[in-house]
């Protein structure tokens, strides 16, 4: 068990390495096992294909950032500050580890199970953290509540990717803690609460009204 179990992080390790250099469809498996040093054979030992591995190598690297994401986020004062935290913990992500960001976007999204993958849920799990906070603020009043949250979230990580894909691509460079703070402030602007309009206000009145005359008679 000890053996199979380091020969597992060799390949998982080796096709990280050539998956970011040559991408999922420019990696075969005899590719994995050359790196290796083993036989095509001894990687099915293992792992049932190629695109197992491509799951694994994503798992292992996406896991713990969702485990230290959860644990930190909890620890941040202020809805405001926490989800300039995700914001700004996703874009260190494209500019740390491009290589994976690369993989999940463009190699193991596209793919017909994807979405039915323990990596889809792993990216819902990830992606809740932010809609939690946005619903918290929602509760406590520091954003307005007529947006859904998962809106906002489509907002936030689509906008991201297409700020930092050039970074991910190694196109361009990105200031992690100048665009954290610039898309923070825009979506909380979004989010301020709106004062309420006349037809709101006398609404309101109404339902008053009518409680204070079911409670007189």
């Amino acid at each position: 068990m000890g053996r199979s179990s380091e020969r597992s992080v060799e390949i998982l390790g080796a096709a990280r390495a050539l998956f970011a250099e040559n991408g999922f469809e420019g990696t075969s498996i005899s590719d994995i096992a050359g790196a290796v040093g083993v036989a095509d054979g001894a990687i099915y030992k293992h792992f049932p294909s190629k695109r197992a591995v491509l799951y694994e190598v994503i798992r292992e690297f996406y896991e713990p950032v969702i485990d230290n994401a959860s644990a930190n986020v909890l620890g941040i004062s202020g809805t405001r500050e926490r989800l300039r935290y995700l914001i700004w913990l996703q874009l260190r992500a494209f500019t740390e580890q491009p290589e994976l960001c690369r993989l999940i976007i463009a190699e193991a999204r596209p793919m017909e199970d994807y979405y039915e993958s323990k990596i889809a849920d792993l990216n819902r799990r990830y992606t809740s953290l932010l809609v939690d906070v946005v619903r918290t603020g929602q509760v406590e009043g520091v954003f307005r509540g007529d947006i859904a949250p998962t809106m906002i979230r489509d907002l936030v990580y689509g906008g991201i990717e297409h700020i930092a894909w050039g970074a991910a691509t190694g196109r361009s460079t990105i200031d992690v803690d100048e665009v954290a703070d610039d898309l923070t402030r825009l979506v909380c602007q979004g989010l301020e609460p709106r004062p309420a309009t006349a037809d709101q206000l006398g609404v309101r009145v109404t339902r008053l009204e009518n409680l204070i005359e079911r409670d007189q008679g």
